[in-house]
């Protein structure tokens, strides 16, 4: 009984303090405010303020992985496993993040950092921060 209320309780913290994210026309709205533009080019999103100081750039690029558990005689699951990865890039720095998170949860994770102004100009410090807890060097390794 104890782990079941405990489950409903994770379950309503979660679900009342995430952010929607919705990327629509050229805009990253998060919970019904316009935070951010961005332009789509192909495999590349960049990220501007909303007066069009641009300060990130993601290249989205995949990698195949064998799948472990495959076996053609027993197996209907893919021989191989595509997964997706994303370079975010900061253009006032050029320092980079390799991470699998996803672009909209990049979106926010930038957001909710704060340390993005409404000039574009990046707080360095948080910066810092951002990279330490998103950049993961074995999928940067797994691309090159």
């Amino acid at each position: 009984m104890k782990k079941s209320i405990t489950i409903v309780f994770l379950l309503v913290s979660v679900l009342a303090f995430s952010q929607k994210v919705k990327m629509k026309k050229d805009k990253v709205i998060i919970d019904d405010v316009e935070v951010y533009n961005f332009e789509e080019e192909g495999r590349m999103t960049t990220f501007s303020t909303l007066s069009n100081e641009e300060f990130a750039s993601v290249v989205t690029t995949s990698y195949q992985e064998r799948n472990q558990g495959y076996n053609p005689r027993y197996s209907s699951s893919p021989q191989y496993l595509n997964h997706t990865v994303y370079t975010v890039k900061f253009l006032s720095s050029g320092k980079e993040v390799t991470t699998d998170i996803g672009i909209k949860k990049i979106a926010a994770a930038l957001y909710k950092s704060e340390m993005i102004d409404a000039n574009g100009k990046i707080d360095e410090e948080k910066l810092n921060i951002f990279i330490n807890k998103y950049n993961n060097e074995n999928l940067k390794l797994k691309i090159n």
